[in-house]
C-alpha cells in the first residue's frame, strides 16, 4: 500500500494578459470586458464546473465574487482559504492552513476534483506542484503592471497539451505538469 497521501485532482482556470497579469493596477478587471463574448461551453468553464465537486479560493477572490449580483456556484461547496474573519454564507466554509494540508482534509471529506481559484492561491498551488491542470486564457493585450500570476516567465514545469483560439480572440492553452 502506498504511503503517499491522497489529495483531490486540482484544476485552475485563469485569464491573463500577454505580459502575465491576471488583474490590472488595484485589481482592475475592466480590460477583460471586450473579450467576454465566449460562452461557458466554448471556454470549457461549463465542463469544469460539472467535473469539479469543490471550489477552493483565496479570500481576495471570494470578496470579489461575493459582491457580484449573482452567485455563480449554485450549491457547490466553496472553501475559502483565509486568516480573516468572514460572514457566514450558505455552501461556503472558511479554512486556515497550508494548502497541502487543506487538500488532504478535503480529500478525507470526499472532494475528488477541486477548482482552485484566485491568483495567490493558484500561485501557491503551482509552487507546491499540486496543480494537475492549468487552463490559461491569453488575452491579446499588455497591461504593463498589476497583479502578476507568475513571479517571472511561465514555469518550465508546465507543458502545453492543447490550444484553441476562441471567437473573441482569446487563446486557451491547457497545461499539465511536465
Amino acid at each position: 500500500m502506498s504511503t503517499e497521501l491522497r489529495r483531490p485532482r486540482v484544476s485552475a482556470f485563469l485569464a491573463l494578459s500577454l505580459d502575465g497579469f491576471i488583474a490590472g493596477e488595484g485589481g482592475d478587471l475592466a480590460w477583460l470586458a471586450p473579450y467576454g463574448g465566449d460562452g461557458p461551453e466554448e471556454t470549457g468553464y461549463s465542463a469544469l464546473m460539472v467535473s469539479a465537486d469543490t471550489l477552493l479560493m483565496g479570500r481576495n477572490t471570494y470578496d470579489i465574487v461575493s459582491a457580484f449580483p449573482e452567485w455563480f456556484y449554485g450549491d457547490k461547496p466553496v472553501v475559502v482559504l483565509t486568516h480573516r474573519p468572514a460572514a457566514p454564507r450558505e455552501h461556503v466554509s472558511f479554512r486556515q492552513g497550508a494548502l497541502a494540508q487543506v487538500l488532504r482534509d478535503l480529500w478525507q471529506a470526499g472532494s475528488r476534483h477541486l477548482y482552485l481559484d484566485g491568483g495567490d492561491l493558484v500561485r501557491q498551488g503551482l509552487q507546491a506542484g499540486v496543480v494537475d491542470e492549468l487552463t490559461l486564457f491569453w488575452v491579446p493585450v499588455t497591461l504593463g503592471g498589476g497583479v502578476s500570476l507568475f513571479a517571472g516567465p511561465l514555469p518550465g514545469s508546465l507543458v502545453p497539451v492543447s490550444s484553441t483560439v476562441l471567437p473573441s480572440g482569446l487563446v486557451r492553452v491547457i497545461y499539465h505538469p511536465a
